[in-house]
């Protein structure tokens, strides 16, 4: 068999030792973590994810576009039918924060949709 076939098995060999408890086979690096506070998940009103989205002089498809949602979906937080979570609200934070993210971070680019439907 060839070097390069007999060192891959060798590899395989200690994994699975690893895998089954024997530490000394295989590496392995710790990481030693710092203490990190995430800032809590806000709750929007429907008012202030409207508010978002018009600062940022958007239609609400070019808005569902850009969060990977519906147009209905944005249809719905707007009306307070539905409300974001996770990752969407912390796209929220950050657009509060800075009304061009989308534009700076090439999201978005000018174009067809940048007419505001209220």
């Amino acid at each position: 068999m060839s070097q390069q076939f007999e060192s891959m098995m060798e590899g395989l060999s200690e994994l699975l030792e690893y895998a089954k408890g024997d530490k000394t086979k295989g590496r392995s690096r710790v990481v030693e973590a710092k203490n990190i506070n995430v800032k809590p998940l806000k709750q929007y009103s429907k008012e202030e994810l409207k508010n978002i989205r018009l600062k940022s002089n958007l239609t609400q498809k070019t808005f569902a576009d850009c969060f990977g949602v519906s147009q209905k979906t944005v249809e719905s937080w707007e009306r307070g039918d539905n409300a974001p979570s996770g990752a969407s609200i912390r796209l929220f934070q950050l657009m509060e924060k800075n009304n061009n993210m989308l534009e700076e971070y090439e999201i978005l680019t000018q174009g067809k949709y940048r007419n505001v439907s209220r």
